[in-house]
């Protein structure tokens, strides 16, 4: 059971990590394929936050739960790593609904409008979230690698 948890763990990550690339590269090309294309993409990128990275980080939180569980008491919720672990997942879940899926939405609509100008500016700003959200993934994916304080 341990190593089917395990591997729930590690495909879960690996989808919040796909989407997040798949988002922070593709966001620039299709926002100059005209305002149409970008609209529909920003829209497909909440769609995304909702498929694949509310699921993914739910099986990360679950199945982070239930590797502690089944460890035999080799590792405990106090330790560093798995402290580190929630508070991504926690942090990354903060973002998506506060910041990036509003902020899609926000960018959707601006170009549906034709306003450019107000759909770049929210763009910036929420691929820079995008990327603190990859990098907080990146290192809690170390961190967890590490067995950090274990």
């Amino acid at each position: 059971m341990f190593e089917f948890l395990l591997f729930v763990h590690i495909l879960g990550v690996a989808a919040w990590f796909g989407a997040n690339l798949v988002r922070a590269f593709a966001q620039g090309p299709m926002s100059k394929a005209g305002h149409a294309t970008a609209a529909s993409w920003h829209r497909a990128t909440v769609s995304m936050g909702r498929v694949i990275h509310t699921p993914a980080a739910i099986a990360v939180f679950i199945t982070g739960f239930g590797l502690v569980g089944l460890s035999e008491g080799a590792y405990e919720m106090t330790a560093p790593f798995v402290v580190v672990g929630i508070v991504v997942v926690v942090v990354g879940a903060v973002l998506a609904m506060s910041v990036l899926g509003p902020n899609g939405r926000r960018i959707a609509s601006a170009y549906e409008d034709g306003d450019s100008a107000l759909a770049e500016s929210v763009a910036r700003r929420s691929a820079v979230i995008g990327w603190v959200d990859t990098l907080l993934l990146a290192f809690a994916s170390l961190v967890m690698v590490l067995r950090w304080g274990a």
